[in-house]
């Protein structure tokens, strides 16, 4: 169980307790075999499987014993722990379902054409977009892309998200590609939170497989997802299937083999 308190009013509960202070230093709280309370809630949102729409509760109190959720009421039973939220919020951690955070250089200026209708392929064409990335991710060490990811974490957990979809795509050859999901499993496994690999060596065709694309498909279907499968460090599997990168067929292909 765990929360993070901030002045935007946000608190998010979550399996491992952290305060998120303004200064970004985290303050761990161990609460195995104790109780908490959470007082003083302005609304509890969530989301109502029996009437299958979000719920709003207001004037509640939650009880967390043993990292468990035992009650919510108007009141609860009193706890080791109490948590004044202040009026604020509490909701259930946010789920970020597409994310590729295993790169080294951001690409903001892009995010800008696209907004003002630049297609990938022209973006690729000026020596942009995803190609701009491999390289980056072909040089670097495993321990600086950990750096870089684990950095990323934190700053998602600050603002509530609790749980990403984490895609590889920035390697687009067996070694760069095992290395990325390589990171995303370690950090997962040291980072409080929850990530899930997608396997995507389909994100672009690399520049030695420019002229012969239907040759990366075939090394991604006989070598890449072996290699993946074999090591256990990808639950799904993707394709970016775009005009000037994968088309439907080879979509396909990839897919059906994954």
């Amino acid at each position: 169980m765990g929360y993070r308190y901030s002045d935007d009013g946000i608190i998010v509960v979550r399996l491992s307790i952290e305060i998120y202070a303004e200064s970004l230093l985290f303050l761990q709280l161990n609460l195995i075999m104790s109780s908490l309370q959470l007082t003083n809630i302005g609304q509890l949102v969530s989301y109502n499987s029996k009437i299958n729409e979000m719920e709003a509760l207001e004037k509640i109190q939650i009880a967390i014993d043993d990292g468990i959720i035992t009650e919510i009421g108007n009141k609860v039973n009193d706890a080791d722990r109490h948590i004044d939220c202040k009026g604020k919020l509490i909701t259930p951690g946010f789920v970020d379902s597409h994310t590729h955070p295993v790169f080294l250089n951001g690409r903001e200026d892009e995010f800008a054409m696209r907004l003002k209708g630049t297609t990938y392929k022209e973006i690729a064409t000026k020596g942009g977009g995803i190609i701009n990335s491999v390289n980056d991710v072909r040089n670097a060490s495993q321990r600086e892309l950990f750096d870089c990811v684990f950095s990323r974490m934190n700053r998602f957990l600050s603002v509530g998200t609790t749980t990403i979809e984490c895609k590889s795509g920035y390697g687009l050859n067996t070694e760069s590609e095992i290395k990325s999901l390589k990171v995303i499993d370690e950090v997962n496994n040291s980072h409080k939170i929850d990530m899930v690999a997608t396997f995507m060596g389909a994100h672009a065709i690399p520049v030695e497989f420019i002229d012969d694309p239907d040759e990366y498909v075939k090394l991604i279907c006989d070598e890449m997802l072996p290699a993946v499968a074999r090591q256990g460090i990808a639950k799904f599997n993707d394709v970016f299937c775009e005009n000037g990168y994968f088309n439907i067929e080879q979509a396909r292909m990839i897919l059906s083999e994954g």
